[in-house]
Formats: C-alpha cells, sequence, structure tokens
C-alpha cells in the first residue's frame, strides 16, 4: 500500500549512495522535504518493498535494480544513479 513517500533506496555500503547523502540532506533542508531513506543491501523488507516497485525502478536504473535509486510514491517516478543533481532530485520530489 502507498503511503505517498518520497523514498530513497540505498546500500550501507554503496560508494555512490554515501557521495548522495549530502545531496539528499541539502535538498530536504532547502525544500522542506521529507525523503525515507530506506537500506536495502542488509534489510530484506526494505528490498522487498524496492522490488515490488521494479517496474518503474528497473527502467530509470538502465534495466537492472540497483542503487541509489529514489522512487515517488505519489508520481510513480523513479530516478538512479550516482550523479544526480540536486536540481534532478527536486525535480522528481514535485513530480
Amino acid at each position: 500500500m502507498s503511503e505517498n513517500r518520497l523514498i530513497w533506496f540505498h546500500g550501507r555500503e554503496c560508494p555512490h549512495c554515501r557521495q548522495l547523502r549530502p545531496v539528499v540532506e541539502r535538498l530536504e533542508k532547502d525544500n522542506g522535504l521529507t525523503i525515507t531513506q530506506l537500506e536495502v543491501w542488509h534489510d530484506e523488507e526494505n528490498a522487498e518493498l524496492m522490488r515490488s516497485y521494479a517496474q518503474a525502478i528497473t527502467p530509470a536504473c538502465g534495466g537492472e535494480l540497483g542503487v541509489p535509486a529514489f522512487y515517488n510514491e505519489v508520481t510513480g517516478k523513479a530516478i538512479c544513479g550516482g550523479r544526480i543533481t540536486a536540481e534532478q532530485l527536486l525535480e522528481w520530489a514535485k513530480g
């Protein structure tokens, strides 16, 4: 069941995720957004949720489920990759 969240699926040891963390934190602070961070490499429940959104996430990640991946439960849109900019995240968040 959707909760109308902005979700960031990430892996604890993922270097791309680590690089994006300051971008996400700045985006949240500057725009009053909350992005739910769900670790998927060591948490099967979170991984299952990510798989449930595979239809949107897989194409955004170049054909495979991967992290860092962001999913918007309101719009059903996903973006993926380690080079996402704050501007791209804001556009995704606002739908």
